[in-house]
């Protein structure tokens, strides 16, 4: 007849060789998956900085540093926020949250905007909070034309025409818009997107639409 002492040691050793079996496998899924996204980012970097620095933040966060920035930003930096897959439980209970691998610009202006705006996605993970916020600062919702998924409010000189403009330069590119805030304080312009597939995505147009963002954002000639 077994006793408590004689299953509770191999129970404790097979859960130790899956979590660093877990936490094996999911660091290199994400580090592979940062790996990509660095190469995919080269042909786009250049329209916003000649000069990048990449920094792994734990494993499940790539940086990318621009302190010298081109056209409208004085400063950027793209961060590339991945699910944590190498803890398990952390990772399933993330994923029931919603989620997912997701691609962040912040751009620092050259001058602060003479208004502000938020446009998301209220279901996105990081999103919760943003309407009522928006509310309780009294900004003005606007109606975004076939965008159910998205909502939009806007505070200062900002017609609908302008936050439509916005909403459609977001997702011009092809990437899946989470969120687009654009501030008087920093960060001035920050950009979320479901990670892109740079096999459909390019990065090179994700960054004009970026670039065009900050000129728009500070009414700059094109």
């Amino acid at each position: 007849m077994f006793s408590i002492e004689d299953w509770v040691m191999p129970v404790v050793l097979v859960l130790t060789l899956v979590t660093l079996a877990g936490f094996a496998l999911g660091t290199r899924a994400n580090v592979r998956a940062g790996d990509r996204a660095a190469k995919w980012l080269r042909e786009g970097l250049p329209l916003i900085s000649d000069k990048t620095t990449m920094t792994w933040i734990g494993s499940a966060a790539l940086l990318l540093k621009m302190a010298k920035a081109k056209g409208a930003y004085r400063s950027a930096e793209t961060l590339f926020s991945f699910e944590p897959r190498d803890i398990v439980l952390m990772w399933l209970f993330a994923h029931w949250q919603g989620r997912r691998d997701t691609m962040i610009f912040r751009g620092t202006l050259t001058a602060a905007p003479e208004f502000e705006l938020e446009i998301f996605d209220p279901q996105g993970w990081m999103n919760r909070g943003v309407a009522r916020q928006a509310q309780r600062d009294r900004w003005t919702r606007v109606e975004l034309s076939g965008r159910a998924d998205l909502r939009a409010y806007s505070s200062g000189a900002l017609d609908a025409e302008a936050v439509n403009a916005f909403a459609a330069l977001g997702a011009r590119a092809g990437g899946k818009l989470t969120r687009l805030s654009i501030r008087k304080n920093l960060p001035n312009v920050q950009v979320h997107w479901r990670l892109p597939d740079p096999h459909v995505v390019s990065a090179r147009a994700l960054f004009n639409d970026v670039r065009e963002m900050g000129k728009r954002a500070l009414n700059l000639p094109a």
